[in-house]
């Protein structure tokens, strides 16, 4: 009988599995939104979104290079992981907007009902965080911060050699991004902030915009006024489930094994799941469910990838 291989060997046969997984999972997304976009008469607005996917194939050029004609265990893993963030959340960022060209109910009155069985009242939270600016300022930080520690944990990954850990985050991404997006489809919310009715007074003791920094661009689109998609404009319109939730589970998820950063890792992804609420405008209930999400991926990739080893 053959000897189980060790968990560092088992860890590196699974990286090609996992980068060939979060190609293939972007290739599909962008299969599906071009569906989308003909299935609700959505445009998009060539110009602006030829330069990035100019410097999305330059990336994509880059990883070609230094993993098969000349191999680099750094510049190879680290530009192909950057490429399939980048095009996995600008095809989920368009694809999110033409998704709420649907026209679906908004289900707001569901999410809150979801938080009145929990016993979570968003307004009453909101209003206790708004006293305290230092707190307010704390959480804008943590929000800000979601996307681009993303992109951070990419180069760090890439930098140690963690290329299984690396491509494990970048398959997550991939997958998780288009299925918010998609779901929006079926799942539109204006988010608390809006439907709960928070008090002008409350509102000006939080930055500017927080909770309702998406509404124009949400409503534009959920009306069907706008047809054209500008990538230079993709705000975050997601509700349900919370991606920013999920960002921050994966990106502290993927730092597990960088011992030095791993707690404070996990601290600051609790910090920002917090922020969603009084920052990004979310409901409890979807943080939840971005929680649940994420753990889906995650367990199926690691039975998928770790199994039978």
């Amino acid at each position: 009988m053959m000897a189980r291989q060790p968990a560092r060997l088992r860890l590196v046969v699974a990286a090609p599995n996992l980068r060939a997984a979060a190609w293939s999972t972007c290739l599909l997304a962008t299969f599906m939104a071009i569906l989308l976009f003909w299935a609700t008469n959505t445009s998009v607005a060539v110009v602006p979104l030829a330069a990035i996917v100019g410097a999305v194939l330059i990336l994509a050029g880059l990883h070609v290079i230094y993993t098969h004609w000349r191999p680099d265990p750094i510049i190879g893993p680290m530009a192909g992981g950057l490429t399939v963030v980048i095009w996995a959340g600008l095809v989920s960022g368009m694809a999110a907007l033409a998704a709420l060209r649907t026209g679906a109910p908004l289900i707001d009155a569901s999410l809150a009902q979801a938080d009145a069985i929990l016993g979570l009242y968003t307004p009453t939270f909101v209003a206790w965080v708004a006293r305290y600016s230092i707190i307010t300022s704390m959480l804008e930080v943590a929000y800000v911060s979601t996307v681009p520690l993303v992109f951070a944990t990419v180069i760090l990954l890439g930098l140690k050699r963690r290329e299984t850990l690396m491509w494990e985050l970048c398959f997550v991404f991939a997958a998780t991004a288009p299925l918010c997006a998609f779901l929006t489809a079926v799942t539109p919310a204006i988010a608390a902030f809006t439907y709960y009715g928070i008090p002008p007074d409350i509102l000006t003791m939080l930055p500017t915009g927080a909770g309702r920094f998406f509404l124009p661009t949400l409503e534009s689109y959920h009306s069907r006024t706008v047809s054209i998609v500008d990538v230079r404009h993709l705000e975050g319109v997601v509700t349900f489930p919370s991606f920013h939730a999920i960002m921050a589970l994966m990106t502290a998820y993927a730092l597990r094994d960088l011992r030095a950063l791993s707690g404070l890792a996990w601290t600051w992804s609790s910090i920002i799941l917090i922020s969603t609420i009084p920052i990004g405008g979310h409901y409890a209930i979807d943080i939840i469910a971005g929680a649940v999400v994420w753990a889906i991926i995650v367990i199926a990739v690691r039975f998928w990838s770790y199994s039978a080893r």
